[in-house]
């Protein structure tokens, strides 16, 4: 794959750029407004106007984890002076302002990631974030809902961008800041500490993360912390059942042991913390000096946190569009096995489609299976490269 001939990179944003607008206008956005249960987005969705609410009661310092019906607030106290900008204004208007904020914030992420690539990686790099984006049924699904997901994702993406950069404090503090948006982005800890043997990173990240808490202390009562952390934490731990719930752990649920899922789940995300010390170490022996191994370690470490995760609706796999274009744009240029591209062509096809269709009965997981395919696969990039690769690299 020439990527360096000339006029080749122009050639291709103007061809993907066409197949971009053609999906756009035929499907995603009729999609997005015939499917909303809102007209031309409103009020923003269910999960908006949660944040909407919770953001309400902040300012009128009632406790919105009380307050807050009928879908409960459920996200840490810190996030509550963000929400309480959007609920200065009307909820029609805050739920633009909300959509145009994720947006931006994404925007941004996928031209910083440019900045850490060569020259012959980013047009390959924005045109299948591109084709992900525009082709992303959990996107629209998350847009339908107002959710945060591709808010706290493109913040995650920038700590990812703030690192390679060699600013590792700017990088704690954003992913401290999407960790306390949404949880579980503190597990993409494995990635920064284990596997890049940093613990100075885990310091600046608490640090940030207490940092934080302590200055939303000016507007947030302590006491909301206190039963965010005894009442409302507790229960997000445990797996939802629901058919909808796109993380392997919910058949622990459904199979009667709901009360051991909890531990499944940190039982795959420790697994996967000991290979990424395995994988830390077999870096050096493998590709030294290439970004294959680090682009996979951070898509895999994003693929386990939603197949392990408690609650992996739909809709949270917006997580996977600019990690995913990352590690495309790596494992294109070193040329694997047609096998192993069909493969990972398979994977991504499913985490980023819908789960049912008018000629299928049933709704069926499918971004959890693109999730395992995936992630079995890149596993192999670590455990045995000759199989995938046409020629031995050290």
């Amino acid at each position: 794959m020439d990527l360096d001939k000339p006029g080749w990179s122009i050639k291709r944003y103007i061809i993907v750029g066409t197949f971009c607008v053609l999906i756009g206008w035929n499907y995603w956005i009729p999609t997005f407004l015939y499917s909303s249960t809102v007209s031309l987005y409103g009020s923003g969705g269910p999960d908006f106007n949660t944040f909407y609410l919770a953001g309400e009661s902040w300012l009128l310092h009632k406790n919105p984890y009380i307050n807050v019906a009928p879908s409960p607030f459920v996200y840490p106290p810190t996030s509550l002076p963000f929400y309480g900008v959007f609920a200065l204004f009307q909820i029609d208007f805050a739920s633009w302002l909300w959509m145009l904020t994720y947006f931006i914030i994404f925007a941004i992420a996928l031209v910083a990631v440019g900045f850490t690539l060569k020259d012959e990686r980013k047009s390959l790099y924005v045109s299948i974030a591109a084709l992900l984006f525009f082709t992303s049924y959990p996107l629209l699904i998350m847009m339908t809902l107002g959710q945060s997901d591709l808010l706290v994702a493109s913040l995650s993406i920038l700590s990812l961008v703030g690192y390679r950069l060699k600013h590792s404090t700017v990088s704690a503090i954003l992913l401290s800041a999407a960790t306390l948006l949404k949880g579980p982005p503190v597990l993409l800890l494995i990635y920064f500490v284990l596997y890049n043997r940093d613990p100075k990173y885990a310091v600046r990240f608490v640090a940030s993360t207490v940092a934080f808490v302590v200055f939303s202390l000016v507007t947030v009562p302590f006491a909301w912390y206190a039963y965010y952390v005894t009442n409302v934490l507790p229960g997000l731990s445990v797996v939802s059942s629901w058919y909808m719930n796109q993380s392997i752990v919910t058949y622990v649920s459904a199979f009667g042991f709901g009360k051991i899922s909890g531990v499944i789940s940190a039982l795959g995300v420790g697994l996967f913390a000991l290979f990424s010390l395995f994988a830390s170490r077999r870096r050096i022996e493998l590709f030294h000096g290439k970004s294959l191994l680090g682009d996979g370690m951070f898509l895999m470490n994003v693929l386990v946190m939603l197949l392990f995760g408690p609650r992996s609706w739909p809709a949270t796999y917006v997580w996977v569009i600019l990690p995913l274009a990352l590690f495309f744009s790596s494992i294109l240029i070193e040329q694997p096995r047609t096998l192993y591209l069909v493969l990972i062509g398979v994977a991504t096809f499913l985490l980023n489609s819908t789960l049912v269709q008018e000629f299928m009965l049933a709704t069926y997981p499918l971004a959890m299976f693109g999730n395992l395919i995936l992630t079995v696969n890149l596993s192999l990039i670590y455990l045995t490269p000759n199989s995938i690769f046409h020629s031995k690299r050290n």
